[in-house]
C-alpha cells in the first residue's frame, strides 16, 4: 500500500527542482515509472536537465521518509497461496525498479510464491505503463500463453491501459484509491473492493475466464 507515499515523494522531488505540482494530480499518475510520469509535470528542458536527479531524489525521500511506513494490503499472501494451490503461475509486473520490488515482495511476505517478475528497469521493458511493454515481458517469462488464459490484477488506470494494449483482461481492485468508474473506463473487466474480496471470488473468476 504505497500510492500516497510515492505521490508525496514525487511531489517533494519535483518541488525541489521548482516544478509545481498538485498532490492529487501526482497521485493519479502513480503506477507509471519516471519516463511516463515526469512529462506530466516537467518541460522537455527540465526533463533533459534534471530527470535523473529528480528520480534519485524521489527514491531517497521515499526510502528515508516513507519506506518504514509501508504495509501490505490485507490478504495478499492468502491470495498468492490460493493461486499457487490452483497450480497457476504468478508473474509480477511492477513499475518499481528491481531492488524496490524485492523490498515490496518481502514486506508483502510473498517472495517464496512468485514465479516470475519484471520491473521498470528490466531489459525487455523499454517504456513503462500505460505502454504494454511490462506485460509483454511478463508473458514472455510465462512462455507466451494464450492471452485469453491470463488475468492481470491492478489498481490504477495505467495498469488497465497497459493490459488492454497487451490484449489482456484485467481485474481491478479499489484498495489503491482509484474510483471504480475510472478503472472501468480504463479497461477493467471486473472490479473488486480489495484483495480479500478478490480472493473470495477467485475460483468464480477463474472458472469463468480460464475454464478451469
Amino acid at each position: 500500500d504505497t500510492v500516497d507515499y510515492h505521490a508525496k515523494s514525487w511531489q517533494d522531488a519535483l518541488e525541489y527542482y521548482n516544478i509545481k505540482s498538485n498532490l492529487a494530480d501526482v497521485r493519479m499518475q502513480i503506477g507509471k515509472a519516471a519516463d511516463q510520469l515526469l512529462p506530466m509535470f516537467a518541460t522537455e528542458e527540465q526533463i533533459r536537465k534534471y530527470s535523473k536527479d529528480i528520480s534519485a531524489r524521489k527514491a531517497k525521500v521515499f526510502e528515508e521518509t516513507y519506506l518504514e511506513k509501508v504495509k501490505p494490503f490485507p490478504g495478499v499472501r492468502e491470495l498468492f497461496e490460493l493461486i499457487k494451490k490452483r497450480n497457476i503461475p504468478i508473474a509480477l509486473a511492477s513499475s518499481a525498479k528491481t531492488d524496490e520490488l524485492e523490498l515490496y515482495k518481502n514486506i508483502a511476505n510473498v517472495s517464496d510464491l512468485v514465479d516470475f517478475q519484471t520491473s521498470s528497469n528490466s531489459k525487455d521493458v523499454k517504456r513503462s505503463k500505460p505502454y504494454p511493454d511490462i506485460f509483454l515481458a511478463a508473458l514472455k517469462l510465462l512462455k507466451n500463453p494464450s492471452t485469453d488464459r491470463v488475468i492481470v490484477v491492478g489498481d490504477t488506470p495505467w495498469d488497465a491501459q497497459a493490459a488492454v494494449a497487451a490484449k489482456l483482461r484485467i481485474a481491478g481492485v479499489l484498495c489503491g484509491g482509484v474510483d471504480e468508474k475510472i478503472l472501468r473506463e480504463s479497461g477493467c473487466s471486473w472490479i473488486y473492493k480489495d484483495i480479500i474480496d478478490l480472493t473470495k471470488n477467485y475460483d468464480k473468476l477463474t472458472k469463468e475466464v480460464l475454464k478451469i
